[in-house]
């Protein structure tokens, strides 16, 4: 079923997998921690917080703040650009006025208006989105703004802190005294609480799902591959650096680098919780160390303040294998059965629990699938990583287990609703996927529609 050729095929396409976690995202911009189980509207806050209307957030067609960093180009392919919001934020350093258009009060009459409201040259350049008969006489219209102003907008709730916190930055990459000031580092707990379990990553605000998704498949299918490996660096034990190692993808288990990291991670300095990754259990670190020391790995930096930005948009299997040393397979969901998808999960589990670490990514856009899907109708992600955690047959339906990395938005479309029980080692595992917890069932033919592949790691 996989080759050399679909592998080097797939690994073109999925260089540039991300999408930023809009709840972590959310408390960013808010200051504080929101209490999410409490929120009765979820989407509304997202909406309210993120300038973004919620239909819109999950696809990068409409360019919307989960993917700044990326441009969706015309053959729907993501390419890593410089966000206009950065370019914004520098030509104010530089003394420029990029936010001269008053968004405070409207003064529109005719269409013609919107050219002198939002200085632009051209009324062409807005672009009704949507188009209705209100009454006799009367149209109303939705009307996209042009990118200039739509920054110009958005740079109002983006501040330069908060933007320069998340957004990568390819032009001028960030030092490490600058993030050492731009952010505050703290310990926030203990490495591990118990062990490595496949639940504990969560993505933060940084658009790095596919390598947050290969830590959750390593954790569950080698959960010992993840070690807390330290030493002392202070008098009296109370000093500790951590090394983590990375290997060589396709090596068969040949190290690459060896990181030394301490505890210390970024946080909300609003109010002291995680910036980036965390742990789904309070006072454990050990997603987030591993997250600085990768981000410490592809910057080449020797400082314990690396570049965590620096680690959105990737390959989600090319991470698995830099965290096993493994060989890399990729199947492409367009020229490949329902069937045979769900069987190539099958393959890699034992009692419907995958034992080599599976991911899956969602196509670049809606509209670069084959079935022009709308990944918002479908509670999905475009562009975005999963981990796969296995399979079952119920009531003559196959069906695919993943676990979206931003612990929460689960797919609806073709979903399980019951417990699936898996033989997780030496014990069999219950996992009630009716909980909010990012772990879900999809049919394997929901599956093929809405996702472009499934990567593995042998």
């Amino acid at each position: 079923m996989f080759n050399q050729a679909k592998l080097n095929k797939a690994d073109q396409l999925v260089s540039n997998v991300g999408v930023s976690n809009p709840y972590a995202l959310a408390e960013l911009i808010a200051g504080r921690k929101l209490d999410w189980n409490s929120i009765q509207d979820k989407p509304r806050v997202l909406e309210e917080l993120l300038e973004t209307p919620y239909e819109e957030l999950f696809d990068p067609q409409f360019e919307g703040p989960l993917y700044f960093g990326t441009k969706l180009t015309a053959d729907m392919q993501i390419e890593r650009v410089q966000s206009p919001l950065l370019k914004a934020i520098d030509s104010q350093r530089r003394g420029g006025n990029d936010l001269d258009t008053p968004f405070n009060q409207l003064d529109i009459h005719q269409l013609a208006d919107l050219k002198r409201q939002f200085n632009e040259d051209d009324t062409s350049a807005f672009v009704v989105t949507n188009a209705d008969f209100a009454r006799q006489g009367y149209v109303n219209l939705t009307v996209r703004l042009p990118e200039r102003s739509r920054v110009q907008m958005l740079s109002r709730v983006f501040t330069p802190e908060i933007a320069e916190a998340f957004i990568p930055n390819y032009e001028k990459p960030l030092s490490d005294a600058f993030i050492a000031l731009l952010l505050g580092w703290q310990d926030l707990g203990r490495f591990f609480n118990e062990a490595t379990e496949f639940f504990d990553p969560i993505q933060g605000a940084v658009a790095n799902c596919y390598y947050i998704a290969a830590l959750s498949a390593v954790a569950w299918s080698r959960p010992y591959q993840i070690a807390n490996m330290t030493r002392a660096t202070g008098t009296g034990q109370q000093q500790f650096r951590n090394m983590i190692r990375f290997y060589k993808p396709d090596s068969g288990g040949q190290i690459e680098r060896e990181v030394e990291v301490t505890d210390i991670v970024p946080i909300n300095t609003s109010f002291g919780g995680f910036l980036y990754a965390r742990s789904s259990e309070a006072g454990e670190i050990w997603p987030a160390v591993y997250e600085k020391a990768y981000a410490k790995h592809i910057t080449n930096t020797t400082g314990d303040y690396p570049n965590i930005p620096a680690t959105a948009f990737g390959d989600m299997v090319w991470a698995t294998a830099q965290l096993t040393g493994g060989q890399r397979q990729y199947i492409a969901t367009a020229s490949t059965s329902a069937d045979d998808l769900w069987n190539a999960v099958r393959s890699h589990s034992m009692s419907y629990r995958t034992f080599d670490p599976m991911t899956a990514w969602t196509y670049s856009s809606g509209a670069a699938s084959p079935d022009k899907v709308i990944y918002s109708d479908a509670n999905l992600v475009a562009n975005h990583a999963y981990t796969v955690l296995g399979w079952e047959y119920h009531n003559g339906r196959k069906y695919i287990i993943l676990r979206n990395p931003w612990g929460s938005v689960e797919g609806t479309v073709g979903a399980l609703h019951t417990t699936w029980i898996s033989y997780d080692v030496s014990w069999w595992r219950p996992i009630n996927l009716t909980a909010i917890d990012g772990v879900f069932g999809i049919e394997a033919s929901a599956f093929k529609k809405y996702f472009a592949g499934i990567g593995v790691v042998v």
